[in-house]
């Protein structure tokens, strides 16, 4: 998976990406670039994907119509729902030490699905190419300023995090994470729901 922008979030989920390859000796220092988000399956013309705290809504961009993809749906199902959209996945991991069990992922740019036990139980959503095509209902995204997100939502600060200046929005079983980007927590650098490979 593709490391994140900033040191915090590579801390925080260093544990759940793969070792990356070493550089040939003779390999050019410079960083590659990052490549752009595909966003090219058959129904990406039609259909956006909304971020949802009980997993992922799927909008009719004529009708407005919506449909959600719950948390403890089968894997297959979810891969498939996404990718009608996303695309065809980037790749596929697992990290069976995570703070909640076993977990494997499967990643479409920015966006990582989450899994236990072939059911799909959380989304993970990171500052990356793709991660524009993402929003909760009311707007709120990755690269939301603090300002504009305290503007359509109430923000309550998670106090001594370890993941650094975390927040969540919603309630009950509707509530959605999220992690400002240091160092002045000015905008959203991340958004999560679901169960995740913290440790906390």
């Amino acid at each position: 998976m593709r490391k994140f922008k900033t040191l915090a979030m590579i801390g925080l989920l260093a544990a759940c990406k793969p070792a990356a390859e070493k550089a040939p000796a003779d390999a050019d220092p410079a960083a590659p670039q990052m490549p752009e988000a595909k966003a090219d399956g058959p129904n990406a013309a039609t259909t956006a994907v909304g971020l949802d705290g009980e997993g992922l809504r799927f909008i009719d961009k004529t009708s407005g119509r919506t449909s959600l993809l719950a948390f403890g749906v089968p894997r297959v199902q979810a891969e498939a729902a996404l990718a009608n959209v996303a695309g065809k996945e980037d790749d596929r991991s697992a990290n069976a030490e995570c703070g909640a069990g076993a977990m494997e992922f499967t990643r479409y740019d920015a966006m990582t699905l989450n899994f236990q036990d072939g059911k799909f139980v959380g989304w993970f959503l990171g500052n990356e190419p793709g991660a524009d095509s993402y929003s909760t209902m009311s707007g709120i995204a990755v690269g939301t300023t603090r300002t504009e997100a305290e503007e359509s939502v109430p923000i309550v600060d998670l106090e001594d995090s370890t993941l650094g200046e975390e927040f969540s929005i919603g309630t009950g079983d509707r509530v959605i994470g999220g992690i400002f980007a240091p160092p002045d927590a000015a905008k959203i650098d991340a958004l999560f729901a679901g169960t995740n490979c913290f440790f906390r």
